[in-house]
């Protein structure tokens, strides 16, 4: 990542790549994409389930069979935000991309909930209690 021109992208830690957006690196999301397009080959998953779902995301084009297993598998992350304290989190609609997102905010979710340390907490433990798709989108106004 960083010799395809994200510098300040971090080791991986215990075995975990670091998780963010370009944003957190301080690159455009631009050079973020080339440069995860161009390192895509060397991650250990490359095939998986969450390769596919990161590929189709990335590049906006969703095989139907793709998008169906990750409006699953976003379905029970809403289920698992719903019965963790956040009774309106919608549930995933196939996004202007293709791929399934979060309208939060016709669901009355604003943009600083969705980034209080307190929603941040609940996301990160239905994510990994779901094994959600960490590429679904969030629809904010």
């Amino acid at each position: 990542m960083r010799s395809h021109g994200v510098p300040n992208y971090p080791d991986p830690s215990n075995g975990q790549l670091p998780k963010g957006g370009a944003q957190r690196f301080g690159v455009s999301s631009s050079v973020f994409s080339a440069a995860q397009s161009a390192c895509h080959h060397l991650l250990p998953d490359a095939g998986s389930f969450q390769d596919q779902a990161s590929q189709c995301t990335l590049s906006g084009d969703c095989p139907p069979a793709v998008v169906q297993k990750m409006l699953a598998t976003d379905l029970k992350f809403a289920h698992c935000m719903r019965s963790h304290g956040v009774p309106n989190w919608p549930d995933p609609t196939v996004g202007s991309g293709g791929n399934p997102v979060f309208d939060v905010s016709k669901a009355g979710i604003t943009h600083s909930q969705t980034h209080s340390a307190p929603m941040s907490n609940t996301i990160a433990e239905c994510l990994r209690l779901e094994g959600a798709t960490l590429m679904f989108g969030l629809t904010e106004r």
